[in-house]
């Protein structure tokens, strides 16, 4: 039972059992009655199927009423024409209607397979090579999954180890990058990030650190459809510091000329691969990543990394493939053959042995023992041979015919892009370029339809179609329309780019309804998918005519892009790619593809990236921190708002021209990259859009408990979005009455001034120093300080001392102080008017006014602190070179000062201040001065006030109404608490 007719040498001939007598024909069974037939339920377009199990039969048949039942009719029309005949039982020739091109379901396996429709069929029919993809049936005699488990038990369970650990080499001028905070995750699956770390470090995968680490990245949450989640680390900043390792792999001709005469054929695959490879302690440190609690990093090689496919490859040919005969590797899938079953037994037998002692797991569910038919690096390998999978070019083989101008013009441009070398090719286009000339009518007709199909077959095989080479530059072009996915990987050889496998698909209604952003982000990150044993470990170029793309998926932040365009470039951070805009016209070949794609049941792997993008895309609105009646109420304001409404229609079904946009639509245009709808709401990023009716609103609940700006437009940022937000919250808070009460007055700014010569201005202060006080007089211009003793400190010994400085230097023409006693007395006033000065009192609690009086003060004090003899330390300032090159007695006096140090008599001889030098060097000192100031004070100007203004008078807590301003810069008048006005 289960046995194939060909191999089987007791099975007795009967009706079921068919031979191939002729490779350009196949056989199909009849059903022996006389037995109980084995069926099996399958899916087909979503639609279970019963299908009797017949191990005889070269292919898969449907009555023609079973096929219309599960397309409804739709694509009879679209059935291919079966190349070779179809016998039953007695070598009668069946009547086949067609050859339609499907995908069979069963758990998580699949079968993609030619159905042929015969008339007058009353069974369904599963043959043989679908029974093999779906492993129904195995050989009695050969290696199954079971005896594997039973003889390589640690092959079969739990994560292996490798014993030789990776180091991670860095580039000698890498920078380290590391984040201090976490990317915010939401509280409800707060709980479920917990739970997959704690999960990860009981496995040994990860270990938490709490020493400083250089590098540090962050965590990426992602949702899985069993309502867990999966934890991802964004490695892209560390990835362009990380030194590849440049390893050349055997060329594909030459690997599958190693193939001729198997005829049994093993596949396995690794369990989570890269987790197998342990990391050196210091590369471990490497990949440090930062959750809410707390840090942690992998003790095995982490997917994300830029050199782990190329060490991963290495690895796996060198302990488990290397000196083995009939064995071929590539990344995890390790490829066992044999020519007889006994040869490929003992084949697969030493890759289990081999893989067991090196510490390899296997993933049993993705192996596939013992098959006569397998897909290897887009070939089907069978005894029959080495074919091209029929899947690279089926997008184009089974594309539909254009019906218009346009679409004839887009499938030509194709064919001169990568046809271009094709023999005669002006003859074999020239009946479909005659339908571009506008002289022409549109017939497409029988000639139309064979010069087209001729077409498509040479673009779908040599010269044009080339074989993959693992070492030659790698390009994938990728484009969206307003249905379908087109792509093509290209391939450099000789200097120009051939096709190596094509793509295309339909989009489903949801998909349909993206904005057109997101589906140019659907069609690379699908192509990449498509393509994945192709590119995985390859640096390669992502092309796209969508040029907002290449800084979405390039170096924009994670957390600034829309939901879904998140969950692509999520699902793209395992591959090395670089994305370069090119026009539209030079997009031929997937923009064609896009505009005719196939519309057969999507692959498992279509409908996993639809439904993971929902999960993340619903993961991410449900976890916004808003009601749902809140998010219902929103909804009807969108609709009704007609600013947002067009942006929403504009998101599905694309923007037009600038030029064309009105009023304020136009100010949505530079993000326009990153506006999506969902569910009836308006993204930016993940931040919900809010229409003109409801922005008053946000704005007040945004500064709930009066925070600051930044705080407000922080929490801005988390939520909510719309044009001119961040200066409205700014405006906002800085009027608020209740924060204007309680802020601290703004530093205004340091306005530096510079006297005209010197003793013009001075400035007084009194200090004390060891119980003593002290009378010190500074000059603006020299920085020359007097200082006297004050026995007494009445304003009549300030009075006297200041005379004796006068009679010294000369009389000043300012004089600056503070409104001490000292200075505010009859008497100082009326030594004031005798002596002709104009005295200065500085504002009341604000003794910067007279700063160069405060700073001389504590330089005077620090010196005589210090000195034992105080003269001598006087002496020492004063003939000392200021910053601008002049001691502050030269810049008084015009001369230098003798002072202990011994000098030549010529040097004390009175020299003449250069003062155009003086006056440089003193401005672009005092400017610098200003700026430090101003840097470490946040000082800054504020909107100059009008009379009648009200106010807040911060030190008083009063309000009060600005009368005029005052010609000093930053003065005003103010009515006072008696009526009078004060300054």
């Amino acid at each position: 039972m289960g046995h194939y007719g060909k191999v089987c040498r007791n099975a007795a001939k009967s009706l079921n059992a068919v031979t191939t007598e002729d490779e350009e024909s196949f056989f199909l069974g009849a059903v022996d009655a006389g037995k109980d037939p084995w069926t099996v339920q399958l899916q087909v377009r979503q639609k279970n199927v019963c299908f009797k199990i017949d191990t005889g039969a070269d292919v898969t048949a449907l009555p023609a009423e079973v096929y219309y039942d599960i397309t409804g009719g739709s694509d009879v029309k679209r059935l291919a024409m079966s190349t070779r005949p179809l016998f039953g039982p007695g070598g009668n020739v069946l009547s086949v209607l067609g050859v339609a091109r499907e995908t069979l379901r069963r758990g998580k396996k699949t079968a993609t397979e030619d159905i042929y429709v015969v008339k007058d069929l009353h069974t369904l029919l599963l043959g043989r090579p679908a029974i093999e993809q779906l492993q129904l049936v195995c050989r009695v005699d050969s290696i199954t999954m079971e005896s594997v488990k039973q003889q390589y038990p640690k092959l079969c369970s739990g994560l292996g180890l490798v014993r030789r650990p990776y180091s991670i080499k860095l580039k000698p001028e890498a920078v380290p990058f590391s984040l201090h905070a976490p990317r915010r995750v939401p509280l409800p699956l707060m709980g479920k990030v917990k739970e997959e770390i704690d999960r990860m470090e009981r496995m040994g995968v990860i270990t938490k650190i709490e020493e400083p680490t250089a590098w540090c990245a962050g965590m990426v949450v992602v949702p899985k459809k069993a309502g867990t989640v999966r934890i991802c680390v964004d490695f892209r900043r560390m990835n362009e510091s990380v030194c590849r390792e440049k390893f050349i792999l055997p060329s594909v001709e030459h690997t599958l000329g190693m193939l001729a005469g198997a005829t049994v054929f093993s596949k396995l695959d690794a369990n989570m691969g890269f987790w197998q490879v342990p990391l050196t302690k210091e590369s471990a440190k490497y990949t440090t990543f930062i959750t809410p609690f707390g840090r942690y990093y992998f003790n095995q090689l982490p997917f994300g990394i830029a050199s782990a496919p190329e060490h991963f490859q290495r690895m796996m040919m060198t302990e488990v493939t290397g000196g083995l005969e009939g064995v071929l590797c590539h990344m995890d899938d390790i490829l066992v053959w044999g020519q007889t079953q006994d040869e490929h037994d003992v084949r697969l037998h030493k890759v289990l042995e081999k893989a067991q002692k090196a510490g390899i797991t296997l993933n049993m569910d993705k192996c596939e023992l013992t098959r006569h038919t397998v897909k290897f690096l887009g070939h089907v390998i069978s005894a029959d041979g080495v074919k091209p999978d029929p899947e690279k070019t089926r997008a184009v083989q089974e594309m539909d015919a254009p019906k218009n101008v346009s679409e004839l013009r887009s499938f030509l441009g194709m064919v001169n892009q990568l046809g271009r070398f094709l023999p005669n090719l002006a003859e074999k286009d020239k009946v479909l370029r005659d339908l571009l000339s506008k002289k022409n009518h549109w017939y497409w007709g029988t000639e139309q339809q064979a010069f087209f199909d001729q077409l498509k077959t040479e673009l779908s095989s040599t010269p044009v179609l080339a074989l993959y080479n693992p070492n030659s530059a790698l390009k994938i072009s990728a484009d969206a329309s307003s249905f379908g996915l087109g792509a093509v990987l290209l391939q450099k050889s000789d200097a120009r780019w051939s096709p190596v496998a094509y793509a295309s698909r339909s989009m489903t209604p949801t998909e349909q309804r993206y904005a057109q952003v997101e589906k140019e982000a659907l069609a690379v990150t699908w192509a990449c998918e498509r393509f994945s044993c192709f590119i995985l470990g390859r640096p390669f170029e992502l092309e796209t005519d969508h040029k907002p793309l290449v800084s979405l998926l390039g170096g924009k932040a994670l957390d600034d892009l829309p939901p879904r365009i998140q969950r692509f470039k999520m699902r793209l951070m395992r591959y090395n790619y670089s994305v370069n805009h090119v026009p539209g016209k030079s997009l031929w070949t997937a923009d064609t593809l896009s505009r005719a794609p196939l519309r057969t049941a999507r692959a498992h792997t279509d409908t996993s990236l639809l439904e993971d993008t929902n999960i993340y895309v619903d993961s991410i609105i449900s976890n916004i921190p808003v009601s749902g009646d809140y998010l219902s109420s929103l909804r009807e304001h969108l609709k009704a708002d007609s600013t947002c409404s067009a942006l929403m229609e504009y998101c599905t079904d694309g923007w037009p021209d600038k030029s064309q946009l009105q009023g304020v639509l136009r100010h949505y245009w530079p993000d326009r990259a990153v506006l999506t709808v969902h569910d009836g709401l308006l993204l930016r990023g993940t931040r919900l859009v809010i229409p003109f009716a409801l922005q008053g609103d946000v704005l007040h609940r945004l500064h709930e408990g009066h925070l600051g700006v930044t705080k407000c437009r922080g929490r801005a940022k988390q939520t909510v979005w719309w044009p001119g937000l961040s200066s409205q919250l700014n405006d906002m808070v800085l009027k608020c009455r209740t924060c204007i009460q309680e802020r601290k007055n703004v530093k205004e700014p340091l306005i530096p001034t510079m006297p005209d010569r010197p003793w013009q201005t001075l400035g007084a202060d009194l200090f004390m120093l060891k119980g003593k006080t002290y009378l010190l007089v500074v000059d603006y211009f020299s920085r020359y300080v007097e200082i006297a003793l004050l026995s007494p400190t009445r304003s009549t010994d300030v009075v006297v001392h200041l005379k004796s400085i006068f009679s010294r230097h000369g009389i000043c023409e300012f004089l600056k102080s503070d409104n001490g006693p000292q200075f505010s007395g009859s008497h100082f006033k009326a030594f004031v008017a005798d002596y002709g000065f104009v005295h200065i009192t500085s504002s009341p609690k604000f003794p910067q006014s007279n700063g160069e009086a405060e700073r001389a003060v504590q330089t005077v004090k620090n010196l005589l602190t210090k000195a034992s003899d105080p003269y001598l330390a006087l002496l020492a300032y004063r003939a000392t070179h200021l910053q601008n090159g002049y001691s502050p007695a030269k810049l008084l006096m015009g001369r230098r000062l003798c002072t202990t140090v011994p000098a030549l008599p010529t040097l004390l001889n009175p020299v003449l201040t250069d003062y155009n030098v003086l006056e440089a060097k003193e401005r672009e000192k005092r400017g610098n001065d200003a700026k430090f100031f101003n840097k470490r004070h946040g000082a800054r100007n504020l909107e100059p006030l009008v009379p009648g203004e009200d106010v807040w008078i911060t030190d008083a807590r009063v309000q009060g109404t600005v009368l005029s301003t005052h010609t000093t810069p930053s003065l005003l008048y103010r009515p006072g608490a008696s009526g009078d006005t004060e300054e």
